[in-house]
Parts: structure tokens; C-alpha cells; sequence
């Protein structure tokens, strides 16, 4: 065997455990076992590493219908070792999964039957094994030996050490998995800066990991760029390796978060909170993004209603801060989307003795509510609405650019350059599609909504293009419309309320 074979299949293997040892880890968590190596090592002789007939039907095991299998079956030929040092070929039926988390999960399923209690108590895997093997769950003679040397070449018991640390969740040995706890824990980390040295401690988290269970062996240095690593610090520190992709590189980890079956590659996905976000800064807003990832942050809230999240992220300038964002917006790579046991997060708190700053960017992604409401809630906390409102209208119509003179919105002027919103338009109706006249000056704006960033003012009475897309907020159609202003032609988006049919001035609904 050559060495460059001889290192892809060191890579296939390793790709394969690092798929299914975490939810052999997750399962055996919660059932209480106190070893996982020698399931692993079971996982991957029996499916020869993913590779067999067999596992193509998500049966790592080896796993035989008996009487009591009332699913999917396959009927496949296997050896047997009835008389030690005689194997025969043999036709049986073998169970047949939908993926790999049902596959994995019929095995501890299995082993719920009473003549394999005893494995459930033994904490090293050659006992584990040797009881499986007594409870007859193979017949080869050397069942054993053959896991053990499995067991040794992929140093397996290390993760034994990751059961000890999920089973430690709770007193019940069974391991919760909370997104509470991992928006919670992202958010204390607020502040931490290179400026002040702070952010060595979330590297040093991480750091915490034997160099045999990082990926690719690699300790991370203070000075690289460690967005990646304050994600996989805040699985380190929470011991949810189980279920949370670790990696110090974006582009690993979304290998890393496909082999684990987290990985969310469509950009309008809406995430939840404790979901990571991935970014790509070169995003064209063709299709879909595809790119090489650029940047990490961890969702820490969402609010469907007002089309925004709120994203934590580490070197961010250098710094863990937040990231107020347009759902579906462009340079969104993709999700990892860690498979939790719950599903809620609390609100943010609306407390006090935040900068005027910082809560403009909470009401604009909605944490305020809205009118009335959005005033009662910052007046109850303390706050005068009308400096911070100011600060809103600030932040999102300050940057609009306008028309410099009337002949700078003739629609036939030469196009020097273009700006089109980072959000997409989700709904398309041909019978929108035509002419339209601003009734009023109109902001042009990133997405439908007025809590969205405005990318000019649109003068009254210039005429502007739709071509029959458009997004819904608050019951109103927001059109995505074109035409040019000081020689830039405008794509985004504004409310239908302000525009008519050019050559008919009833306002079309």
C-alpha cells in the first residue's frame, strides 16, 4: 500500500468516527454506560468504517432482524464461527435503518435486552466486550482481539473520557444538551478583548483538550484569528462535544459539522439560538453561497416577526461583540445547527444602564416590541424614548444617500455603479410586475420592514421598476424595485403604500 492510500484511508476512517462516535457518546450518555470505546470499535469492524454492504442501510452493527424486528429488513450474506477456527457463509436478515442517529440508537435499543445487562456496568472496553461477546452477541472467536486492536489504533478510550464529562450534566446520568446554556455562556463572554488580553481565556478553554482530541492536533495560538475557536471553547467548556463541531478553521469546521449531520446549507434557513451562523465576506448574492467561510458567531436570539438576528461572535474587531443581522441576508455561508434536547431560550432581559447605542440595535431586531409598546417598555426600564428612537432613526435612514437635483433621477442617465440590498425577495406574483410612481419621498431599503437599513431616499413622482418580487412585514407588500439616482442604480426594497401604477394613480393592492 502506497502512502498516499495509506493516509486516505487513515482520513476515511477518521471521518467515519468522527461521525458516529458523538451520538454513540449521546446514547450510551443517556442510558448510563461507562464506556463507548468498544462500541465505536464494534461500529467500525462490523461496517468494515461505513464501507459495507450492510451499512448502506445505516446498520453499523451487524444487527439480525430476530423475532421480535418488525421494520425494514435486508436479507445479506455474513460469516459465521459456530465451531471455533470454522467459518461459514450464511443468508440471514439484517435490520435496515433510515440514517446513521436510528442506526446508532437500535443498537443501545438492542442492548436494552436483559441478557446484555451486564455491559451496560463494565468501564473499560475489553470487559465490555467480553461480556457482549459471553452474551452471544458474536460468534467470532477472536471478537475480542479484533475491537481491541481497533480500540488501540484510533485511540478510542479517549472518548470514554467525553461519556464522563456528558454523564456529569445532571445527577441522573443523563446528559441535557441546552441552548440556554449556550446563548447564556456566549453572552458572558461580551467584552473579552485582544486589547486587554482577555480573550487568551477562551483560547485557553479550549486549549484544555488532550492534543489526541483536537482536530487535526492542533493547539490554537493567541494570535490567529479565533472566531472558530470561541464556538468550539463554549463546547469544550459545556462538555457538548457530543453534539457541537469543534474546529479552529471555518472551512474544518463545516467538514466537521457535515461528517456530524449539523451542518444547514441553505442561506434562508431561519436558525434558533445556539445555532452558529457562518459567514462569507466574498458572497456575489448569486445562488446559492457556496464559498470559501470567512467567519463564526453563535445566534443568540431571533425574531421572525421583525426579520432580524442577533449573532455573538469572538474577533469580532477584535473583541466578542454582537452582530444585529437581516435573516436570509447575503453573505450567509450556512448553519450548524446542533441537535439540543431543548428547544426554547428565554427573551433577553430589558434591563437598564445599557448605552443608547446598545439598545437601538435591541429594538431594532425587535427586542423592545414595537410603537406604544416598544415606548411603555423602554420608559418602564428607565430610558427616554425619544433620545433613543433618535439613535434608531440614526442607525437606520442616517447612511441613505439622496438626490443631489432633480435631473439626478432621470431613469435614462448612464449607470455608473450599483447597490443592491443583501436580503433576497422571497414571493413572486407576475400581476405585481410593472411601472411604479413614489407618491412621497420613499426610502429604499435592505429588506421589507422600516427597522431596515435605508439605501437612499427616493424622491416623489420618480418612477421605479418591479419585476413582480416582493417580501411581507406587518401585512404590507414591500415591492423590490430598481432605478438609478446620481447615476447608481438602486435594487431593495419599499412599501407599497407610496407607490402607484405609473399611468394609473389608484395605488395598487
Amino acid at each position: 500500500m502506497s502512502e498516499h492510500t495509506k493516509n486516505l484511508q487513515q482520513e476515511e476512517q477518521a471521518a467515519f468516527i468522527g461521525k458516529i462516535a458523538p451520538l454513540i457518546v449521546k446514547y450510551a450518555a443517556e442510558r448510563g454506560y461507562k464506556c463507548v470505546s468498544a462500541a465505536i470499535a464494534q461500529a467500525c469492524l462490523e461496517s468494515r468504517y461505513g464501507m459495507s454492504g450492510l451499512a448502506a442501510y445505516h446498520n453499523y452493527f451487524g444487527i439480525k432482524c430476530g423475532g421480535s424486528w418488525k421494520g425494514t429488513s435486508v436479507n445479506m450474506q455474513t460469516m459465521e464461527e459456530y465451531t471455533p477456527g470454522v467459518k461459514m457463509p450464511i443468508k440471514d436478515d439484517f435490520r435496515a435503518y433510515s440514517d446513521m442517529e436510528t442506526g446508532v440508537r437500535g443498537y443501545f435499543e438492542l442492548l436494552d435486552y436483559p441478557r446484555y445487562k451486564a455491559v451496560r456496568q463494565q468501564e473499560t472496553p475489553e470487559a465490555y466486550l467480553t461480556e457482549i461477546k459471553a452474551a452471544k452477541y458474536a460468534t467470532s472467536s477472536a471478537y475480542v482481539a479484533n475491537n481491541m486492536n481497533v480500540v488501540r489504533a484510533h485511540d478510542l478510550t479517549e472518548w470514554d473520557k467525553r461519556l464522563t464529562g456528558n454523564q456529569e450534566q445532571n445527577g441522573e446520568g443523563h446528559s441535557m444538551y441546552s441552548r440556554q446554556k449556550v446563548v447564556d455562556l456566549a453572552e458572558s463572554w461580551i467584552g473579552k478583548k485582544e486589547a486587554d488580553g482577555s480573550h487568551k481565556t477562551i483560547i485557553d478553554i479550549y486549549n484544555t483538550l488532550p492534543v489526541v482530541e483536537l482536530p487535526r492536533k492542533t493547539k490554537m495560538k493567541y494570535e490567529w484569528a479565533w472566531c472558530a475557536c470561541m464556538w468550539s471553547a463554549l463546547a469544550v467548556k459545556l462538555k457538548y462535544l457530543a453534539i457541537m463541531p469543534i474546529e479552529i478553521s471555518c472551512y474544518y469546521l463545516i467538514e466537521t459539522a457535515k461528517r456530524m449531520g449539523v451542518w444547514q446549507e441553505s442561506d434562508d434557513y431561519i436558525p434558533e439560538p445556539g445555532d452558529a451562523i457562518v459567514y462569507d465576506w466574498e458572497d456575489t448574492g448569486a445562488g446559492d453561497n457556496t464559498g470559501n467561510p470567512d467567519h463564526v458567531g453563535t445566534v443568540t436570539y431571533v425574531n421572525r416577526d421583525s426579520g432580524y438576528m442577533v449573532v455573538t461572535e469572538g474577533n469580532y474587531g477584535n473583541a466578542v461583540k454582537k452582530r444585529t443581522i437581516s435573516l436570509n441576508g447575503r453573505y450567509i455561508r450556512g448553519f450548524i445547527t446542533p441537535k439540543y434536547d431543548d428547544g426554547a431560550v428565554t427573551e433577553p432581559e430589558r434591563t437598564s444602564g445599557k448605552s443608547v447605542s446598545a439598545i437601538a440595535h435591541e429594538a431594532i431586531a425587535g427586542q423592545w416590541g414595537n410603537g406604544a409598546e416598544r415606548k411603555r417598555n423602554m420608559e418602564a426600564a428607565g430610558y427616554d424614548y425619544d433620545v433613543v428612537q433618535a439613535e434608531i432613526n440614526r442607525i437606520v435612514n442616517g447612511g441613505a444617500t439622496k438626490a443631489e437635483n432633480d435631473n439626478s433621477v432621470d431613469q435614462t442617465q448612464p449607470i455608473t455603479r450599483k447597490v443592491a440590498a443583501t436580503c433576497y425577495a422571497r414571493v413572486y406574483d407576475g400581476a405585481v410586475a410593472g411601472a411604479y410612481v413614489t407618491t412621497a419621498d420613499l426610502y429604499c431599503r435592505n429588506d421589507a420592514g422600516k427597522n431596515k437599513r435605508a439605501l437612499c431616499l427616493i424622491p416623489a413622482g420618480t418612477v421605479v421598476q418591479c419585476y413582480g418580487y416582493y417580501n411581507m412585514f406587518g401585512g404590507v407588500k414591500w415591492l423590490y424595485i430598481q432605478f438609478t439616482i446620481n447615476g447608481t442604480q438602486y435594487t431593495g426594497f419599499s412599501s407599497d403604500a407610496f407607490l402607484k401604477r405609473q399611468g394609473n394613480m389608484e395605488r395598487y393592492n
